[in-house]
């Protein structure tokens, strides 16, 4: 489950390539191929730098020397209205046109749902004209051809595993951590490093309200994750050496605040998170279209070379505000944060301060 989620994006783009449709994207110019996908893939690529940036903290306290936690999170990103869609003209592209008498259409992103369009490729090849077709890659979820999606809240998801450690007085370790591991054919590593330091005691207001506590923080996470697909052999695009790679890394600086009842305490937190997410299909790719003649000169083939390299940057100010509920040494806790992409969190912690 945590791959599964984890990498929501890189499985189906994975899944999709080595499908014979989806595959012979790669028949276009470069220039189109890495236009479509980065159209498709926008949403989460966003999604999810904003998604890692956030879920460090729950609390502005920090643990004692060697108190420790170790909490499980699922964060989610609130993409804009229409994230599920992107308008394709065909005058945006050069070897890519859509079937059909139409010059535009609304298709699905990776987070949209399903679509019946065929898109066709004309190109050149050894110096003879080529062409051959593909139906346009569903999304993940919804239905895009539904006008009712466009008011479905569109979601981007993430699950976060954290060891939370006091390291010597009014300063804390955040460590998450995940080593390089092969799940079948998907090579995976996560690492995320955080200090947190109460400065509550520098405040004589503070010194004087025992449940007014304040904090800052700065955080640092990346994801890496690598994929070597199969092809069919039915598919007009083969390869031998076909890597998928998936890059995330994300930095952020949060100043909290958290004010702490008996069993209740509420927080909120003002910073700023900047991130970036990369995409890359590397390898040699064999791609056959049809030129129109008798056989045996009916097809054509080409080889291209690392044909998609994608790159996605986000960051802005944020405003968390959360509630957390203190049981002993469980702890549970929501909130939401306010940015360019908002985003709903959740959790639980087992620790001991």
């Amino acid at each position: 489950m945590k791959k599964i989620l984890l990498l929501s994006l890189v499985i189906v783009l994975y899944n999709q390539v080595q499908s014979q449709d989806v595959g012979q994207i790669l028949a276009g110019s470069s220039q189109d191929i890495n236009k479509y996908a980065d159209a498709f893939l926008q949403p989460a690529g966003v999604g999810e730098i904003y998604n890692i940036s956030k879920g460090w903290f729950s609390t502005a306290r920090v643990h004692k020397p060697l108190g420790f936690d170790i909490s499980v999170k699922g964060e989610i990103a609130i993409l804009p209205n229409g994230s599920d869609n992107f308008t394709f003209n065909n005058s945006d592209y050069s070897t890519f046109k859509l079937a059909g008498s139409a010059t535009s259409a609304s298709l699905p992103t990776i987070i949209g749902g399903n679509t019946s369009q065929v898109i066709n490729v004309s190109t050149t090849v050894n110096g003879q004209p080529a062409h051959t077709s593909f139906n346009a890659p569903n999304g993940l979820i919804g239905n895009s051809n539904n006008s009712s999606q466009s008011s479905s809240l569109l979601v981007v998801p993430l699950p976060i595993v954290q060891l939370s450690v006091g390291i010597f007085k009014h300063t804390e370790l955040k460590i998450r951590y995940f080593p390089k591991t092969t799940f079948n054919k998907f090579d995976l590593s996560i690492f995320g490093i955080a200090l947190q330091h109460e400065f509550t005691h520098y405040l004589p207001f503070a010194r004087r309200i025992p449940f007014l506590h304040f904090s800052a923080l700065a955080g640092y996470n990346s994801m890496n994750a690598d994929f070597k697909p199969n092809f069919d052999q039915s598919s007009s695009v083969q390869s031998t050496n076909a890597n998928l790679n998936y890059k995330l890394g994300a930095f952020t600086l949060q100043g909290i605040a958290s004010v702490k009842f008996s069993l209740l305490e509420l927080y909120a937190a003002i910073g700023y998170s900047t991130g970036n997410s990369t995409m890359n299909v590397n390898g040699d790719y064999t791609v056959t279209y049809n030129t129109g003649n008798p056989p045996p000169n009916n097809t054509v083939t080409t080889t291209k070379t690392n044909p998609i390299s994608l790159s996605y940057n986000a960051g802005g100010l944020s405003n968390t505000w959360g509630i957390r509920l203190n049981l002993t040494i469980l702890k549970v806790y929501a909130d939401y944060t306010f940015a360019k992409y908002n985003g709903i969190g959740a959790g639980i912690a087992l620790g001991i301060r």
